[in-house]
């Protein structure tokens, strides 16, 4: 699957291009997750802005901001992913090449400590973050299936576990679940250390993950979307608590 291709412009029109997900760990709210997509005539973009206050580890406050730029046709081209709490900082930035995306992760203080990897596109020429692994899904059917690398910053700022999982996804059936006080029927998405439901117009309205170290993680979308909770938490100076 490709996502998300340029027929989101006429939802996005109706439904908005901002989005605001509550953040819990185990039923605890730790943060917030903003989502905005710009889309011109040649390209799809997307931004994530995360952002955590509370947490089981010693790692907050933590901002992630991820930038993933598409194609006219729907495939990622290029992702970049800042993250940063009072005591260090790191970068991951990849593009896409005929057979692979080639990345450069730099993290710590200065001079950072400098990786590079490559991943076949035969491993999943979709990427995402171990926080958000799902976004926008369009033309979503049950029985579908595909392949998504995902990278996780927390382990990458822990020095835990992989930094990049190749995930097989499958849309498994349908269900009702309920959002903004009334039933509505999602489609299900799931792996094995992840699931969603996916409203019928492609917005997902829960999600869920099981991260190393950290447990339970859920994201429930939000009836509106705070833009200037979103401004301060994008230049906010974070501080250690």
């Amino acid at each position: 699957m490709e996502a998300p291709p340029l027929s989101v412009n006429a939802w996005l029109n109706e439904k908005g291009r901002e989005s605001q997900y509550a953040i819990f760990q185990d039923n605890v709210h730790v943060g917030d997750l903003w989502t905005t997509y710009r889309i011109d005539s040649q390209s799809v973009q997307r931004e994530d802005i995360l952002l955590i206050e509370h947490f089981s580890l010693a790692i907050a406050p933590l901002r992630v901001i991820s930038l993933s730029q598409f194609t006219g046709a729907g495939k990622l081209d290029e992702f970049t992913l800042h993250m940063d709490n009072p005591s260090l900082q790191g970068e991951l930035h990849g593009e896409r090449f005929s057979e692979d995306f080639s990345f450069t992760f730099k993290i710590g203080p200065s001079p950072r400590l400098e990786r590079r990897y490559k991943i076949p596109l035969t491993d999943g020429d979709l990427i995402s973050g171990a926080t958000n692994p799902f976004a926008h899904l369009s033309d979503v059917q049950v029985g579908q299936r595909w392949r998504m690398q995902v990278f996780n910053p927390l382990s990458a700022i822990l020095g835990v576990g992989a930094q990049f999982t190749s995930m097989l996804v499958e849309v498994t059936g349908r269900e009702s679940i309920m959002v903004d006080g009334e039933s509505r029927l999602c489609f299900v998405i799931e792996s094995a250390n992840a699931k969603a439901w996916v409203d019928e117009n492609g917005a997902v309205q829960v999600q869920e993950a099981v991260l190393p170290l950290v447990g339970t993680w859920r994201m429930v979308r939000q009836a509106t979307c705070d833009v200037d909770k979103r401004r301060i938490a994008q230049r906010r100076v974070l501080h250690s608590r």
